[in-house]
């Protein structure tokens, strides 16, 4: 893995020969921007949706009580907001060819706006790169999703409230993750592998994209 103490570099059109595959075609910024906080804002509330209807069935037949419980403090809270950002990110990049420890994957440190993300530049097949998508939304929010609503009647200080916190900010930042592979099922058909070109995504045909590990220069 490549660290990169800056933003990411825009991205460039192809200026030589080389084909790195079909254009995967996607919205502008500011459709992107909207669309994924949508989608976001209603897989929240689908969630908080059925942990409600959960609680509630779950009182009334008794499974659990409900207790007094304290707040947890304002900078436990901050801290578990940005380790669940780096965190979302470091998971896509665990499944990324090599686990992440090739050159093949960038690590960019935007201190300045505060932005972290985790880019490929390679080959990688479809099914794996949905599941690299999808990985941190199923750690993230799902298992703690689930921790809460098992071990709700007994959690202890603090817990409930910093797991709540994750969830919300973790679900919101996978309106993204849902987004992009929507376009690419869309698109790219099952046996198809993406390629990640000079910051543009592309898809190849199984047998021109066979090799996954491929650094593209």
């Amino acid at each position: 893995m490549r660290i990169h103490l800056s933003d990411p570099p825009l991205s460039t059109e192809l200026t030589d020969e080389s084909y790195a595959g079909r254009p995967i075609r996607q919205p502008d910024h500011r459709k992107s921007v909207l669309l994924t906080t949508l989608v976001g804002l209603v897989l929240l509330s689908i969630l908080i949706a059925i942990s409600m209807l959960y609680l509630t069935l779950a009182q009334r037949v008794g499974v659990m009580g409900f207790t007094e419980k304290e707040f947890a403090p304002s900078l436990g809270l901050l801290v578990v907001i940005a380790l669940g950002i780096i965190t979302h990110e470091l998971l896509h990049a665990l499944l990324h060819p090599g686990f992440g420890l090739t050159d093949s994957t960038e690590l960019f440190l935007g201190w300045q706006k505060l932005r972290f993300a985790v880019y490929y530049e390679g080959r990688i097949p479809r099914r794996r790169w949905i599941f690299m998508r999808l990985f941190p939304l199923c750690v993230l929010t799902l298992l703690p999703l689930a921790i809460i609503l098992v071990m709700f009647f007994r959690s202890t200080y603090g817990l409930e409230t910093y797991l709540i916190a994750l969830i919300l900010v973790n679900t919101l930042g996978s309106g993204g993750d849902l987004v992009a592979v929507a376009i690419v099922l869309r698109q790219v058909p099952p046996d198809g592998v993406l390629n990640f070109h000079r910051g543009k995504a592309y898809w190849l045909s199984a047998a021109k994209g066979s090799v996954s590990t491929v650094h593209v220069t």
